[in-house]
This record gives structure tokens, sequence and C-alpha cells, in this order.
């Protein structure tokens, strides 16, 4: 028999083509509108034998959409999805046949199939197609595998997390649509605030500042500099996009790391989305990997080789051409030069063209010299340019956006919602009662309705806003029930005291850094220890330990210790320019000039990238 018809009718592109995916894999024809209207035109057209429905819907309001769906109709089968369930009431209100079913997102996939079959009464459909087999990658990283595992999962166009583990460290990579859009950190060297330090953002004080305010008042640290005015959301927002990248960039040093892909979509609801170019970041890892030295002599010995395109290059054309638009790479590449041709037809130094052809040799989009070209490789999903993004220019790091007060209102709470809690989603204390937080949601939901925004010009605040506006109803079906109210509080307080060993542990970290200032060597040592006990596996805290540890010594074998203490942070973290900065102290301390020479250039290169300067401290280095 022929399979069931499902008309889905939901106008988030992401939820729209994974509710199509899922539908079809599990053998239903599937037609997919994107707002109310089309929805109605094509219930008219094709009259399906069950309609999936989000409840909010631009123009047409989702209950009221399900009314003119059942005066035409009176007996398909409508399964209607929402943020919360308080909206289920009015609709059964309407009778037991009104609506079939009923899910509250974010929901998995057997619940949704459970759904649909039960609306459509176990009607035969004849027998599904077996599903398709989960993408699952799994290893152990070396020089190049973390650069085939970014192609993979981009020509396949994965959703899920890469998750990657050495030594107790631990870093998240999430991608939607093969594209990395955001990654999380288990260190404590790769937070926000340090991120910040480092780039020089903000000194000491104000760090110190933003963290008595995070204590104090409950919030994020962004929160935190936006309400002391040391930054504007603006500029939070530009530098947590920089800050994803950094350590992105950071796990292509990751030797020996084990590494697994898992499909798993529920993160696109508590995430910032910052889509990154994976060509990009692989050549990042290259410049991780490499000094400009080495860079330079390896060009110098592919110079008069030619460099020639893999049939991949077509398939990934889009993304090659954002590393290089004036001219396009991909012309460049079509045209079969020499390495040296290349270097100079791209006018970029040497260093970073070397950087750009192993990045791209790794990802098996060029062949140099007398390579045989790999064979033509299809992979399920179609090519890899055809992926949905919610404006291309995303991919560009620097890309800026102009800024309007509605836009500024929109983005600030955009970022209280993403990984914040439901009072700070609502802009409440988290000791406020039942009618502070109705009132506070009725605010809220009037003013980011996303009806008020549909002629807005900007993409991301007519985004932002209906996000805002349905994380407002998610924080209100909670907040509004006393029973439920009074657990959520406990959970953020269990919570605050997990939070609170990080804070302690960062405590004496500084407590340490000012001691040795003041030349306290041993108090400073004792602080160090207390960080590195909270938390062992940190290489920030093995680092100090190990710099303190060597000063206070008191014959050779503490010495050693200590070196050995700074020796690990560096191999667990190459990354750590501060790590780098200490061994090279310690190296000057006991004559060994050369080694610390070598560290202090490292922890230079390091620092620069960082900050986002290394490409001009490349353009400007000398190559001998």
């Amino acid at each position: 028999m022929a399979s069931a018809h499902v008309l889905v009718i939901e106008d988030n592109p992401r939820i729209g083509d994974k509710l199509t995916e899922v539908l079809r894999g599990a053998g239903f024809e599937v037609t997919l509108s994107r707002d109310g209207q089309a929805g109605l035109q094509a219930f008219a057209a094709c009259r399906p034998d069950l309609v999936l429905v989000e409840h909010l819907m631009p123009g047409v309001e989702g209950g009221r959409l399900v009314d003119r769906i059942r005066r035409t109709d009176e007996e398909v089968p409508i399964v209607v999805m929402a943020t919360t369930g308080r909206s289920q009431t009015r609709l059964l209100q309407q009778g037991d046949a009104f609506i079939q079913g009923f899910l509250v997102k974010p929901f998995r996939v057997p619940e949704l199939l459970a759904a649909v079959e039960a609306a459509l009464g176990g009607r035969e459909t004849g027998p599904a197609p077996d599903a398709a087999a989960p993408l699952t990658l799994s290893g152990v990283l070396g020089p190049d595998t973390l650069a085939a595992v970014l192609v993979t999962l981009l020509r396949r166009g994965a959703v899920g997390v890469l998750r990657l583990q050495k030594d107790g460290a631990r870093r998240d990579i999430y991608v939607l649509n093969g594209l990395p859009v955001f990654a999380e950190s288990n260190l404590l060297s790769e937070t926000f605030g340090r991120y910040l330090r480092t780039r020089g953002t903000i000194d000491e004080l104000q760090y110190r500042a933003v963290r008595r305010y995070m204590e104090s008042h409950g919030v994020r640290q962004g929160e935190a500099l936006v309400a002391l005015e040391i930054l504007n959301n603006q500029e939070v927002y530009g530098l947590l996009r920089g800050q994803v990248r950094e350590r992105v960039a950071r796990c292509f040093t990751w030797d020996a790391a084990e590494y697994a892909f898992f499909e798993d979509a529920r993160f696109l609801d508590d995430k910032l989305m910052f889509p990154m170019n994976p060509l990009a970041l692989l050549v990042e890892g290259v410049l991780r990997r490499r000094t400009p030295q080495e860079l330079q002599a390896r060009l110098e010995a592919q110079r008069d080789q030619v460099v020639t395109a893999t049939p991949l290059a077509a398939e990934l054309a889009s993304f090659l051409d954002r590393l290089q638009r004036e001219p396009p790479l991909t012309s460049l590449l079509e045209a079969g030069l020499t390495a040296g041709e290349l270097a100079r037809a791209m006018h970029l130094v040497e260093p970073r063209v070397a950087a750009l052809l192993e990045a791209l040799h790794a990802a098996g989009v060029v062949v140099v010299g007398d390579e045989a070209l790999p064979e033509t490789q299809t992979v399920p999903g179609g090519p890899a340019g055809d992926f949905l993004l919610e404006s291309a220019e995303q991919l560009d790091p620097e890309r800026t956006s102009t800024v309007d007060p509605i836009a500024e209102q929109v983005l600030a709470r955009y970022l209280a919602t993403r990984g914040g809690d439901h009072f700070t989603v609502l802009g409440l204390p988290r000791d406020a009662d039942e009618q502070a937080i109705e009132a506070a949601y009725l605010t809220t939901s009037a003013f980011f309705h996303p009806d008020r925004f549909t002629e807005h010009a900007d993409l991301d605040v007519r985004m932002r806003a209906k996000e805002v506006f349905i994380k407002a109803g998610q924080a209100f079906g909670v907040l509004s029930d006393p029973q439920q109210r009074e657990i959520y509080r406990r959970r953020l307080a269990e919570q605050a005291s997990v939070s609170g060993v990080r804070f302690a542990a960062e405590d004496e970290m500084s407590r340490g850094e000012g001691l040795l200032a003041n030349g306290d060597v041993r108090g400073a040592r004792l602080c160090f220890a207390r960080a590195h006990a909270e938390s062992p596996g940190e290489p920030l805290f093995s680092a100090w330990l190990g710099y303190a540890t060597f000063l206070a010594a008191r014959d050779d074998d503490e010495r050693e210790e200590g070196e050995e203490l700074l020796k690990e942070a560096v191999a667990r973290e190459p990354c750590l320019e501060v790590a780098h900065d200490l061994l090279a102290r310690l190296y000057t301390h006991s004559g060994r000039v050369q080694a610390a020479a070598v560290l202090v250039d490292r922890a230079t290169h390091l620092r620069a990238e960082a900050s986002g300067t290394g490409l001009t401290a490349e353009r400007t280095i000398e190559v001998p």
C-alpha cells in the first residue's frame, strides 16, 4: 500500500528540514511548507493524510491555522508542535477530535514517530525502508586526522557533536549541516575571561570585578561585562565568535587525542550559532602546528611543482572562494599553476600560502607534483554547497552588522537566552514571585513577538526575536508552576556550588600570581598547589605550579619536578601561551638561552593568533 502523505508546516528551516528527513526515512511521503498561508495552499492542493504543524507561525497564528484546516476538513489527523504545553489547553477545549496529537519541543525522533503513527490510527502504510545508518566516526587524532573528519562531516551535512578528549581535558565541536557552529571546553585556560585577558580586552582588575558581579548576581560573564559597561552587546557577541574559533583551532594541536562524533540535534536550542568555514579552520590548524620558517621551507621544496585540483574542489568551491575572494581561489587552482606561481597570484606572504596548500592537501582538495589524483567519492546528502545558512556572510568572521536600537535590544536578550537560566531569559532575579514572573512574561512576549519583526530588514534580528519569544514561553512554562519553580531554583543552587569551586580555584591562582609578583615564591607555590588540587587536569594550574616549584626548589629533585610539571602542561595544551612563557623563563634561569628564545617566539605567535592579529604579524615577519 502507498505510504501516508504528511504535510509539515514549520517556518524554522532547520527544524522543517530535519522533520522532512526523519519522516521520509520512516517511509512517509512529505510536503514541507514554511509559513501558514503556504501551508493552507498546500493542504488544499495535496489533501494529505496527516498535518504536522508548528503552533506559532508567522502571519497566521498556529492555533488559528488549525481552526482553518478544521473548517475545511473535519477528519484529517493533526499533530501540533509547540515550545510549551500551555497552548495544548485551548486546542483540547475544542473537543477530543480537534487535534490528534501534541508535541512539546524539543522532542526526540521516537516521540515524533509515535505521535504520527498514533494520529494515523495504526493505518497500514506498507513496509518502511530501513533508516539510514547513523554517522559515527571515532578514533585517535593524527596530524591530518581532524582535517579529514571535518571534511567528511561537511560533505555529509552532519548534525551533532564532535567530542575530543585527552588526559581528562575535553573539547566539544558542535556541527550543524556539516559546519562547525560552536565549541565548548572544560579547560579553565579557555574560558571567556581568560580569552579576554589574553587579548588585552580587559585587565586583571576588570576581570575580578566581573567575577564578583557574576557571583553576586548569578549571571554569565557577557551579561556582567555589559552591566559594568566594560563592553557592549555587539562587542560581546563578536568576542564570543572569536573565542569559539580559538577553541576549535586549538584542537588541531591535539595529536593522540581520542575523538568521536555523535549525531544529536538537541544543542540547537541551547548554543549560540557561529557558522565557520571548515577549510579556513584547517588553514588555522596548520598555522598552529608549523612555524613560519617550516612553512617557508616547505614552499621552497614545492615551488616548481604543479598544484592540481581534485574533483572535491568543485564540490567545495563556495568554501574555497571564501578563503580567497579576489582572485577566486577555485579559478587559481584550475589554472594548473606551480606552488610559486600560486603564491604570487594570491598576494599573500609565502608561509601563509604554504599553510593553505598543506591544509587543502590534508583535506583531499589538491595534490602537488606527481601525486595521483584520488578517485571521486560519492557522499550521501548532496553537495556541500547546498547547505542552508541563515546567511552566507555568517561564514566570514570579520562580518560586521549595522546596529540600531531595536537590534541592540534583541541581541542583548538573545545572548541572555543562550545557555542562560529561565529567570535571566525573562530579565528577573531568582527570588522573583509568581506575579513578577507573569508580568515579565507578558512584557517579553509582547515585545519580542515575531509578528513585530516580519518587516525588519536584518534576518538575524528576526530570527533572534523569534527565539527569545520561544524561550520566554519555555521559561514561563516552568516558572509559573510553584512546585516546578522551587525544583528549578534548587537545581540552580547546585550548579552555583559547582561554579563556586571553579571560582575558588581561579581565585587561588590569581592570589598566587600576585604573591609571585611580590617575591613571595613559597606562598605563591602554596596557592598554585591548592588550585591544582581542585582541578588537577587543568594545564594552566600545572604550568604555574611547575614554575613556582622550580623557583622555590631546594635541591635538583624539586627543580626537576617543577620542570616536568611545566613540560607536561605544554605537552597537554600546546596552544597555552602562558605555559610557553613560563617554561621559557625556567630555561632562562637555568642557562638554556636558545631553547628559551624558541619558546618566547612560539608564545608570541600564539598570543598574536589568539588576539586576531596573527595574519598581520605573519605578513611582517622576516623569514631567514
